[in-house]
């Protein structure tokens, strides 16, 4: 491109849209093949570089008739549009705030496409579908549109695979007119794939009243047909959703078929339903629902607040809270029953006997989209809500031995000396002004522990003979990798945990943070300190360890208290009543210094008065600059 337009002049064409040009870009003194999209007016063009995907305007200055031998190669670039995800809004257009991330995610990023679908005919599907994955900072293996929803700027969208145009009906749109002077509301319509009633459609084009029935009553008494549970005692299916009271909602993949199919005619016939009357919706009512995706399902409500609906997606188990225009009291195939099959755990109580947020999002991590067989058990509790019996769905690989992690005990906790007495300590984590994480310090200690400045809790006497803490987490971090993953998630788990240092240390579950991908909060017990890592960074911890005391005692600070007269200032998100810049002194009140503790408390909590030299408050300092007031 270069060697062929670089002398070349400007000559004057008449440039229309769609023809090829040889764009030369300015600021980059480079040449491309391009392509005009529209003439934005008589001197001003915007130009497709079709060998990067860049769209620009440009000069007609810098434009050239491209060459016959530079046409006959094919474009450099490939169009592709990300699978499954969809703006949020309900809007069919991408935001800017959405294009400006998956630019900066991505541009430039070396990445693997996974091409998602084909054509059979022409092999290409335009633009391309595709799934993308790159690697983030950590080096870890990333989903392109799982990162878009993650970050609340797209939305899952379900695939549903369109069957030829010979199975569907007519694509003659089923408008309910409204009559001048009188409210109608539609009882149901009924849709059904009738061989005959097809054939006499298309012999009379005129009878599309065939395929809808208007019913002028207040409000339809219908509901949809439960599920057909099938024959067999054990069947496979695909688990479409878990719901927040533990129950598993299955198609099974018998009926995989005619869901797609009753789904691809319902979104063929099913164009507009008119503008519907002020309706006051019930709870249990059933209705079609217009989601997120703008395609119609069968669904039913559950629950009325205010403008909105909560409803389920009774063929695939989901709940969403949508407006009240997107629902329709209307039936959809009410002779067809529900495919989605609830079920429950055979045999399986959870904690409490109500399923906590975290047990739900560990079945959803484990189940979701999942391909699972089913074995019917015998019935011995029949849930009406549901009409369901119990169910039991194995995975005897998640019970291997080798995935197991032991039931290991709590860490041993240190405790701190009587009142009025004065000890030495050190700061490890500084949660707010007044809670920090302490922990004990003597010169017996500071001569043991070297490497982190960490102490021997004072109350817990050790042989000398006995290895440090220190000296088993060197030796144990030589040979980290040979300790089997952590597998149990459970809140309070003892692990071995990976610091930004590369190094491992002590560290015990807070919670689960993320589950796409796992992602745990964990605190490390020998200094306080929180951190999210994913599992890859987490190890069952050696029996040895568990022998010496969490270093990290948690305190409250005494003596001061939150100023009265403090506003204005940024306060800390988790902790509002302390201001930014009141934790930034305390943070250099503390950093470096050898400190003195006296117990204040240690019930309900512990509660100490740090000094320093012995005598000097620390919080004075807060005091003196205002951000603190005095605590008698």
């Amino acid at each position: 491109m270069v060697a062929a337009y670089e002398n070349s002049k400007w000559e004057p064409v008449k440039w229309e849209n769609d023809m090829h040009c040889a764009v030369n870009i300015p600021d980059k003194n480079q040449w491309r093949r391009g392509q005009i999209i529209r003439m934005v007016s008589d001197t001003l063009v915007e130009v497709l570089l079709y060998d990067v995907g860049v769209e620009l305007v440009v000069n007609i200055n810098c434009l050239r008739e491209l060459q016959e031998n530079l046409k006959t190669m094919g474009r450099l670039s490939l169009e592709c549009s990300l699978v499954d995800i969809r703006p949020t809004g309900g809007s069919d257009k991408w935001t800017a705030t959405a294009c400006d991330c998956l630019s900066l995610y991505l541009t430039g990023a070396v990445a693997t496409i996974i091409i998602q679908v084909c054509d059979k005919e022409n092999n290409t599907i335009w633009p391309l579908p595709v799934k993308i994955f790159c690697r983030d900072e950590k080096g870890e293996r990333v989903d392109v549109s799982k990162y878009l929803i993650k970050k609340g700027l797209a939305l899952r969208e379900t695939r549903i695979n369109k069957l030829d145009n010979s199975h569907s009906l007519s694509q003659k749109s089923l408008e309910i007119p409204q009559e001048q002077g009188e409210s109608v509301v539609t009882k149901y319509i009924k849709i059904n794939s009738d061989p005959d009633k097809k054939a006499a459609a298309g012999i009379s084009e005129p009878k599309v009243t065939q395929f809808r029935e208007k019913i002028l009553e207040p409000r339809t008494t219908g509901c949809y047909k439960p599920p057909a549970i099938p024959n067999q005692k054990v069947f496979e299916a695909v688990v479409s959703c878990i719901g927040d009271d533990g129950t598993i909602f299955v198609v099974p993949k018998l009926s995989e078929f005619e869901l797609i199919k009753m789904m691809d005619e319902i979104q063929s016939n099913l164009k507009c339903l008119g503008l519907l009357e002020p309706y006051f919706w019930k709870k249990g009512e059933a209705c079609a629902v217009r989601g997120s995706d703008t395609m119609w399902y069968r669904g039913k409500v559950m629950e009325v607040i205010g403008s909105t609906i909560r409803v389920r997606y009774l063929d695939y188990g989901f709940t969403e809270k949508i407006p009240q225009c997107h629902l329709y009291p209307i039936l959809l195939y009410p002779d067809t029953p529900q495919f989605c099959i609830p079920c429950q755990l055979y045999n399986t109580v959870p904690v409490g006997n109500v399923w906590q947020p975290d047990a739900v999002e560990l079945l959803q991590e484990l189940l979701s989209k999942r391909e699972v067989e089913i074995h019917i058990m015998n019935p011995t509790d029949y849930n009406k809500k549901y009409e369901e019996e119990r169910w039991e769905i194995r995975f005897e690989d998640l019970l291997l031995h080798e995935t197991e992690t032991p039931v290991l005990p709590p860490y041993l906790s240190s405790s701190l000396p009587p009142p009025e007495e004065l000890y030495a300590v050190q700061v490890k984590h500084i949660v707010s002004p007044s809670e920090v994480y302490i922990c004990l310090d003597s010169v017996e200690s500071c001569s043991l522990f070297n490497q982190h400045s960490d102490t021997e809790d004072s109350g817990v006497g050790w042989e000398s003979e006995l290895e440090s803490l220190e000296e088993a987490l060197r030796r144990f971090n030589k040979n980290v990798e040979t300790f089997p993953p952590l597998s149990d998630f459970r809140t309070e788990m003892p692990c071995l945990a990976e610091y930004d240092d590369g190094l491992w240390y002590r560290a015990k579950i807070v919670s689960i943070k993320e589950f796409n991908p796992l992602a745990v909060l964990v605190q490390f017990v020998d200094y306080g300190s929180t951190e999210k890592l994913t599992v890859n960074r987490l190890r069952q911890i050696p029996l040895h360890l568990m022998q010496y005391p969490a270093r990290a005692i948690k305190v409250l600070l005494a003596g001061f208290k939150p100023p009265l007269r403090d506003v204005g200032k940024t306060r800390i998100p988790y902790c509002p009543k302390w201001s930014m810049e009141a934790l930034w002194a305390m943070i250099d009140c503390l950093q470096g210094k050898q400190l003195f503790a006296s117990s204040m408390a240690q019930v309900p909590e512990q509660m100490v008065t740090l000094y320093e030299d012995k005598q000097y408050p620390v919080h004075m300092s807060l005091v003196a600059m205002g951000l603190a007031d005095r605590d008698e």
